[in-house]
């Protein structure tokens, strides 16, 4: 059979551009990770994740924030210092190899702590227990109050975007996330030094050694720890801008 001048000319072309464009496809450049920025309500931080197969990630989360906040409760002053630092390590499973995904994980580090100050201001009543007090002038109330979380705990998150996006040449992302950090309730401490008296300046008992007032320390503590306990489910909310590398 007799090959037209023209259909050769095609055919030895198609030829030549064959191995190009699998040259170009096998050295198209894999991505090798991808960094995001993000805002949460763990804190302001920075993911890193690297692919782990075809449809998932293995990402490392560091977050942090701090603030501090004075405020009165039952009549105390108390200056209230949060402290928000955590690392957490997810594996992201995109199961319609898409933008969503399904991320259990695991809060490697919880530093989530409250420490607060207090003080009675001279004059002013304030509750302890099942007491109503007034701090002695002459010993007046100090005491400190901290609230920790169990350092390791179990997340799941689900979320849209890819920080490691494979079939585009788009690098960027905004990706975002909801879900929970399944851990214990936080504990609260509570450390009281000085004296207090009734309201009447009468009967001024030592916070350090009164039996009456031990009490009334333990029933409060008890009680911060009552309101603590739905803090056993902490909440996943972020938002934030990736990049892929």
């Amino acid at each position: 059979m007799r090959i037209s001048p023209a259909v050769a000319l095609v055919l030895t072309l198609a030829c030549l551009a064959a191995p190009t464009v699998a040259l170009a496809q096998t050295d198209a450049p894999e991505p090798h990770f991808g960094v995001a920025g993000k805002v949460s309500s763990l804190g302001v931080g920075i993911d890193v994740a690297v692919p782990l197969l075809e449809h998932a990630n293995f990402r490392v989360a560091f977050n942090g924030f701090g603030l501090t906040h004075d405020f009165d409760n039952d009549g105390l002053n108390l200056t209230a210092r949060l402290r928000m630092r955590s690392v957490v390590a997810q594996l992201d499973w995109y199961p319609f190899n898409g933008g969503f995904h399904v991320s259990p994980g695991l809060m490697l580090y919880n530093g989530i702590r409250v420490e607060a100050t207090m003080t009675a201001p001279t004059n002013r009543t304030f509750s302890l227990g099942d007491e109503t007090l007034i701090s002695n002038p002459s010993n007046p109330l100090v005491g400190t109050a901290t609230v920790e979380f169990n350092k390791v705990a179990p997340t799941i998150a689900l979320g849209w975007g890819n920080l490691i996006p494979r079939a585009t040449t788009r690098r960027w992302s905004v990706p975002f996330e909801v879900g929970l950090v399944v851990t214990r309730s936080p504990v609260a401490t509570l450390s009281l030094r000085g004296s207090a008296c009734r309201p009447n300046r009468t009967n001024c008992r030592d916070l350090a050694s009164d039996p009456g007032l031990q009490n009334d320390i333990a029933q409060e503590q008890r009680d911060m720890n009552k309101d603590l306990e739905p803090l056993k489910f902490l909440p996943i909310l972020s938002v934030g801008f990736s990049y892929r590398f």
